[in-house]
């Protein structure tokens, strides 16, 4: 039943961040909150802290205008004191070009009593990396995203 739980309470927070609400995520952030986006570049970052889990997302949003995260399957498990929570999800977005940028990832969540306390973030690289220049080409600044604050 734990578990079933979860898993809703993880798909609605999905459904307020594919309308955009990442403050949503934020919310749930434990303010120690760990959080890694594998990558080299931009918006590749690892970091621990609510404000700059916060940053992130705002930053993300400056290059990424309009991006649409959505989930996928959502696979629960542990109890409250130690939940892994592991979501497939689908990135969209226009960009500035006009061009579609798609792509899809991992994401790996650990929870305790609720918090978010460690998040780590797969994501296809090399077509993020792609969207990342097509952005700046059109004249998109890119933000500088928080790297191991």
């Amino acid at each position: 039943m734990y578990h079933t739980i979860v898993r809703a309470k993880v798909r609605s927070l999905w459904a307020r961040m594919a309308d955009g609400d990442y403050q949503a995520a934020v919310g749930l952030a434990a303010p120690d909150v760990h959080f890694r986006f594998v990558g080299d570049g931009p918006p590749g970052a690892e970091f621990t802290g609510r404000e700059a889990f916060a940053q992130w997302f705002r930053d993300v949003e400056a290059v990424l205008p309009g991006l649409r995260i959505t989930a996928g399957d959502i696979v629960v498990k542990g109890w409250p004191w130690n939940t892994t929570v592991v979501t497939r999800f689908r990135a969209e977005a226009t960009l500035a070009d006009g061009t579609a940028y798609r792509n899809e990832g991992i994401q790996w969540v650990g929870l305790r009593w609720g918090r978010m306390v460690d998040d780590y973030v797969l994501e296809d690289t090399a077509r993020l990396a792609d969207a990342v220049r097509r952005q700046e080409q059109a004249g998109v600044k890119r933000a500088d995203l928080p790297q191991n604050a």
